[in-house]
This record gives structure tokens, C-alpha cells and sequence, in this order.
């Protein structure tokens, strides 16, 4: 019997990225389109791949701590804000509108918060520890906040 994911509703999100990569990137080899690589790309690391290590990171730090799993609702507010994040970047890149980017940013960025306020006390811990997993963890939320400042400046730039 295998074990239940920690978080079901963030594991079935970037399954469900990884796949709409899948469809892009066939539409893309069909009828190339402007942006498609950069639309694979992005529901594959942001969508798919960050997903996944934020909620198994999660999970692991918790589980560490002997803490439990953020409750349902908290969990499903981290999951639906990333998740608008990711669709609403990609819909303004693709029809060049600046405020829908913004506006996954910002739910990007508000994913991230709370990402970080589930583990934040469990995080203190592990960093004065110095443990690879707090210091991964801390460098993964870092590395996606910067990531979204710097995409949003991109997307800000383009014509």
C-alpha cells in the first residue's frame, strides 16, 4: 500500500501543469506560436517542478518538526493562489497584458507567504541547525521571489 501524498491538492495542481505543458508542447511542434517554448518552459519549472519541491519541502519540514500539515483550508489557499499565479502570468505574456502578469505575481508572491508562515517556526529552528533542508528550503522561497520580481520586470519590458 503506498502512502498518501502529503499534500494531494498541491501534487495534483503540478500534475495537472505537467500535462497542460504536454499540450503546449504539442500545439507548439504543430503550429509554432510565439512564446511556446518560453510557455513550456514556465508550466514546467513554475507550474510542475516548483510546485512540487515547494510542497514536498513543505511537508518534509513539518514533518521534521512534528508539526502537522497545514489545515485544508490553508493548504488549498496555497495551492489556488500558486495555481493563479500560473495561469495568469502565462495569459498576459500570451495577449501582452501587463496587469494579468502583475496580478499572478502577486498571487504568486501571496503563495509564497503563506508557503513560508507553515513552516516559518520549524524553518528557525532548521536554520539555526544549518540543516540542508532549511537552508534549500529558505534558498527554493528566495529563489522564487526573486524569479517573480525579475519575470515581472521582463514581462513589464516587453512591446
Amino acid at each position: 500500500m503506498t502512502a498518501k501524498p502529503a499534500r494531494p491538492d498541491l501534487y495534483a495542481a503540478a500534475l495537472a501543469c505537467l500535462a497542460a505543458a504536454g499540450i503546449a508542447l504539442a500545439i507548439r511542434i504543430a503550429q509554432p506560436f510565439e512564446h511556446g517554448a518560453w510557455l513550456v518552459a514556465y508550466l514546467v519549472l513554475v507550474g510542475f517542478l516548483a510546485q512540487l519541491i515547494l510542497g514536498r519541502g513543505q511537508a518534509a519540514l513539518l514533518s521534521s518538526g512534528n508539526l502537522p500539515m497545514p489545515s485544508r483550508r490553508s493548504g488549498l489557499a496555497q495551492t489556488v493562489l500558486w495555481n493563479i499565479g500560473v495561469v495568469a502570468v502565462p495569459l498576459g505574456v500570451l495577449a501582452e497584458t501587463r496587469l494579468a502578469v502583475v496580478i499572478g505575481s502577486v498571487s504568486l508572491l501571496a503563495a509564497l507567504a503563506f508557503l513560508w508562515m507553515a513552516v516559518r517556526t520549524v524553518l528557525a529552528s532548521e536554520l539555526r541547525r544549518r540543516s540542508r533542508l532549511g537552508l534549500g528550503y529558505v534558498a527554493l522561497l528566495l529563489l522564487m521571489i526573486a524569479s517573480v520580481f525579475l519575470g515581472s520586470a521582463l514581462a513589464w519590458d516587453m512591446p
